[in-house]
């Protein structure tokens, strides 16, 4: 089996002959998508209007006899087919299974079969089926870029869409798009049919993204870093009202005080903190501004901070009974400095 990133594929496509099967598998939908839109330009190129493609995707239902028909019915008026089957959890079943391992025994030779799927685990990588198909074609893995390779990535995305990015916007969109790759690649697109003639940096960025509700969650984090509580609370305030999605709103608090608190220990044990401004992408013009909180927060306010992010989860996830716009604004409060400080100890007990 020869395993190969999507950006190594055309390179692939054009040197190596076409293979019966390719096995498309990573948990970064963007890059799934780019791959299958790579694969459908080399094959238009080649087949022109004798291509023909079919797309199935596996339901509780599904008919595995339309793995087989596919390669028995091909159309008079195509030459080549194009025949992409989506598994959306990675596992086709018994059926499947033995419909996928007869196909791979003996693929049509006018046919290229594309399966799709998220990230493999490890016994799907060991399973009767996978191995059948591995043995007759290529795996394109398509993984996630990991935080330290993601600006590079959104830099090169941008590029690629004729736009150029400073380096303070990448590190912005790095932490605002983090695990919705797709959506930045939107905005990217929009961005360089508006802004081609100049290069973007994060205060032009910040202002592009003011107008998108969804993105406030994102936005609170600097009213958070500027440690302005009347604003902070009035972003907050609206996400509940426009119903922000509530786990990513959890996610953006989680980091904050998930930060602050290692920030805390390693002052406190007099640590150098430079590698949790790496770990967490902060950038050196937001180091200060993080240290400084850090170090006018107490300990223990941020391991109330910590409680209430546990009771959120619960809150969120088991729905526990508790409010969790209440211990969203509470926990909020709780690492963000100010005079407000000084009612939360008895609001808190109240609350336990």
């Amino acid at each position: 089996m020869k395993q190969l990133f999507a950006e190594q594929l055309t390179q692939h496509l054009q040197q190596h002959p076409l293979p019966p099967v390719l096995l498309l598998f990573g948990e970064e939908l963007l890059l799934r998508q780019d791959a299958l839109a790579l694969l459908r330009k080399h094959l238009k190129q080649q087949f022109g209007d004798e291509l023909e493609r079919q797309s199935l995707q596996q339901q509780p239902d599904f008919d595995w006899q339309q793995l087989h028909d596919s390669g028995q019915s091909m159309s008079l008026f195509s030459q080549f087919t194009l025949l992409e089957l989506t598994l959306p959890e990675n596992k086709p079943g018994r059926d499947g299974s033995d419909a996928l391992t007869a196909y791979a025994k003996s693929p049509p030779a006018e046919q290229l079969l594309v399966v799709i799927g998220d990230k493999l685990k490890k016994e799907q990588q060991n399973s009767r089926w996978f191995k059948a198909l591995s043995q007759q074609g290529w795996l394109v893995r398509t993984p996630t870029p990991d935080k330290s390779r993601l600006p590079r990535f959104i830099h090169q995305r941008a590029q690629q869409h004729g736009l150029q990015l400073t380096a303070d916007a990448t590190e912005l969109l790095a932490l605002w798009f983090e695990g919705n790759l797709p959506s930045l690649d939107q905005e990217l697109q929009k961005w360089a049919l508006i802004h081609s003639d100049q290069a973007l940096n994060a205060d032009a960025v910040k202002q592009a993204m003011r107008d998108v509700s969804h993105f406030d969650a994102f936005a609170l984090q600097d009213s958070l870093l500027r440690n302005d509580w009347s604003e902070t609370a009035h972003r907050l305030h609206r996400l509940f009202a426009e119903d922000v999605d509530r786990h990513q709103l959890l996610w953006v608090v989680q980091r904050e005080v998930q930060v602050l608190s290692q920030l805390k220990t390693a002052l406190t044990q007099q640590l150098d903190a430079n590698s949790i401004y790496r770990q967490n992408m902060i950038w050196s013009s937001q180091q200060q501004a993080y240290q400084s909180r850090a170090q006018q927060l107490a300990a223990e306010s941020l391991q109330q901070a910590q409680q209430l992010l546990q009771r959120l989860e619960l809150a969120l996830k088991n729905d526990s009974g508790e409010n969790a716009d209440i211990l969203f604004t509470h926990c909020v409060a709780l690492i963000c400095v100010g005079p407000h400080q000084g009612y939360l100890p008895q609001q808190l007990q109240a609350m336990a």
